[in-house]
C-alpha cells in the first residue's frame, strides 16, 4: 500500500469571468433601457446584476474555483449566475417567457421576485463562508481485493434492479432506441420500487472500478479504452430513469471533477466546451422527451396533446429550467393575496417521494399546490415549485434568509470534502451528492428528497463500509490504498 502524503490545496478563485459577464449584461441592459420596453418595466434587473457583481468582488470564496472543477460550489455559482445575470438580461431583451403560466404576473411581482433572488444569493454567500472548520480527508478506496468485491456486489444489485425495470431484452432495447415505456412515472408496484432503489448500485459499482483503475496510473495520463468503457457503462446505467437528464448529467459532472483532480487537470476551455455540449444535447433531448411523452409514444395526436405549436427556444427553456423570476412571481402574488402557508407544504414536499409513508402528504406538497395554482385544477402535476419560492410561500422573507443561509453552508461542506478527497472515489461521491444539493438553486424540495431517497444509498453504503474498514485499519496503524491526505487552507 502507498503511504499517505500531505498535499496542500491551493485555491484559485477567478473573478475576471464574472466581471466580464456582468459588463456585457450591463451594456445590454443600458441599450435596452434606451429603447424602453421591458428594461423600463423591470428596474430590479439592475439590482440583480449589482448584487451578483458585489458578492463576486467582496466574497472571493464563492467565485469560480479551478481546484474544484465542476464541484458543488462551482455548479451552484453557475446556477446563480444564470438566475441573477443571464435570465434578467433575457428578461429586458425579449420579456419573460410564460411557460405553463396562463398569464405572467404583474410587473411589481416580477420585480419583487428579482429582489428576492438577489437576497437569496446574498444569504447563500454568507452561509457559504460562515463556518470554516477544517474537513478531515476520508478515503473510500480500500484494499484492491475488497474494493473489487464491493464493486462487483454493487453491480450485481444494480443488475437485479435492471431486470426488474426491463423484464425482457426487447424492453431494454426499445428504451435505448428512444421508444421506452416512460409513461408511469412513479413506482406502481413493489417490484418497480425495488428497481428504483437497486439500479443506482450498478452505476456506483462501475464508478468504483473506474476510480480504482485511474488511481493505479500516473497523474497526467490520458483515459484508456477500459476507463472510457467503464464511464460509458456507468452513464448508461444512470440513463435508465424515464429519460431523466439529471440522472445522467450529475454523474458526468462528478466524473469530470474526480478525473480532473486525480488524473489530468482540465483546462477552462475544455470545461466550457464540455458544458456547451451538455447544454445543446440536453436541450435537444428535452425537446424529444417532451414530444414523446406528450404524445404517449405516438398514441396521441400532437394537436390533441397541444404540441402542434412552435416549440420553445433554448433561451425560453433557460428561463423555465433556471427558475426565472416570473415563476417566483406567481408565488409572490399568491402570498400577497392570501398570506403564507406556515410550513403547510414543506413537510409534504419533503415526504412526497417517500414510498408508502409519503402518500398521505402528497396533496399538501408544494408541487401539488403550485400546479393547482397555475392550472386551476388539482389533477395536473407536471411542474415543480422551486426551493426559493416554496420557502417564501411558507415563511416569507425570513424563510429565504434562513433557508439560503443553510443552503450555502451545506454546499460549502460538500465543496470542502470534494477538495480534500484523498482518492478518486471519494471525490466522485462527495461531488455527486453535493451537486444534487447545489441544484436546489433551481430545483424543488421534492426533487431533492427523491434523489436522497432513491439515489444516495450506494454512497451511504460505501461510506459505512469505509468507516468500518478505517476503524480496523487505523487500529492496526495502516493506511488505505491509493489515498492522499489533503489539508484545506483558506
Amino acid at each position: 500500500m502507498n503511504a499517505a502524503k500531505s498535499v496542500e490545496v491551493h485555491r484559485h478563485p477567478w473573478v475576471a469571468p464574472s466581471v466580464g459577464v456582468i459588463c456585457v449584461a450591463a451594456v445590454l441592459w443600458a441599450v435596452a433601457l434606451q429603447r424602453g420596453g421591458y428594461a423600463a418595466r423591470y428596474p430590479a434587473v439592475l439590482a440583480s446584476l449589482a448584487t451578483f457583481l458585489a458578492i463576486q468582488l467582496l466574497v472571493p470564496r464563492v467565485r469560480w474555483n479551478r481546484d474544484r472543477v465542476l464541484g458543488p460550489g462551482n455548479v451552484a455559482g453557475m446556477l446563480f449566475a444564470v438566475q441573477l445575470v443571464v435570465i434578467p438580461t433575457l428578461l429586458v431583451l425579449s420579456g419573460p417567457f410564460p411557460g405553463t403560466l396562463g398569464v405572467v404576473p404583474a410587473d411589481q411581482y416580477v420585480n419583487t421576485a428579482l429582489m428576492l433572488q438577489a437576497l437569496a444569493y446574498a444569504c447563500y454567500a454568507v452561509g457559504y463562508v460562515a463556518w470554516t472548520k477544517p474537513v478531515p480527508p476520508r478515503p473510500l478506496l480500500l484494499e484492491p481485493g475488497l474494493t473489487t468485491g464491493i464493486a462487483v456486489s454493487f453491480i450485481a444489485l444494480g443488475a437485479m434492479g435492471l431486470v426488474l425495470a426491463f423484464p425482457s431484452v426487447g424492453a431494454f432495447v426499445a428504451y435505448f432506441s428512444g421508444k421506452g415505456d416512460i409513461f408511469d412515472v412513479g413506482p406502481a408496484s413493489l417490484g418497480s420500487a425495488a428497481s428504483q432503489f437497486l439500479r443506482p448500485f450498478m452505476a456506483y459499482g462501475v464508478i468504483t472500478l473506474w476510480a480504482a483503475q485511474i488511481t493505479r496510473r500516473r497523474p497526467g495520463a490520458r483515459l484508456q479504452p477500459l476507463e472510457m468503457g467503464l464511464i460509458v457503462v456507468a452513464i448508461g446505467a444512470s440513463a435508465t430513469y424515464h429519460y431523466n437528464r439529471g440522472t445522467v448529467v450529475v454523474p458526468l459532472l462528478a466524473i469530470v471533477t474526480a478525473y480532473s483532480c486525480f488524473r489530468r487537470r482540465q483546462s477552462p476551455a475544455r470545461i466550457v466546451g464540455f458544458l456547451a455540449i451538455l447544454a445543446v444535447l440536453g436541450f435537444m433531448f428535452g425537446e424529444y422527451r417532451t414530444f414523446y411523452s406528450g404524445t404517449q409514444g405516438g398514441a396521441i395526436n400532437p394537436a390533441t396533446a397541444g404540441l402542434d405549436r412552435p416549440s420553445a427556444s433554448f433561451t425560453d427553456d433557460l428561463q423555465v429550467y433556471g427558475n426565472g423570476p416570473q415563476f417566483w412571481a406567481t408565488v409572490v402574488q399568491e402570498v400577497d393575496q392570501t398570506g403564507t402557508r406556515h410550513t403547510e407544504s414543506i413537510v409534504g414536499s419533503a415526504m412526497y417521494t417517500v414510498p408508502v409513508l409519503g402518500k398521505p402528504f402528497r396533496n399538501a406538497s408544494g408541487d401539488t399546490a403550485y400546479n393547482e395554482l397555475i392550472y386551476g385544477q388539482p389533477d395536473i402535476s407536471d411542474q415543480i415549485l422551486g426551493f426559493g419560492p416554496e420557502l417564501y410561500w411558507n415563511f416569507g422573507i425570513p424563510g429565504i434568509v434562513i433557508g439560503y443561509f443553510l443552503f450555502g453552508f451545506a454546499v460549502r461542506r460538500f465543496d470542502d470534502r470534494v477538495e480534500v478527497a484523498p482518492d478518486a472515489l471519494a471525490s466522485y461521491s462527495w461531488s455527486y451528492c453535493g451537486t444534487w444539493v447545489a441544484l436546489l438553486a433551481v430545483n424543488s424540495i421534492s426533487v431533492q428528497a427523491q434523489m436522497i431517497v432513491y439515489f444516495f444509498w450506494p454512497v451511504f453504503t460505501m461510506f459505512f463500509i469505509a468507516y468500518l474498514a478505517r476503524s480496523r485499519i487505523l487500529a492496526g496503524s495502516s493506511t488505505l490504498t491509493g489515498s492522499r491526505a489533503k489539508e484545506v487552507r483558506s
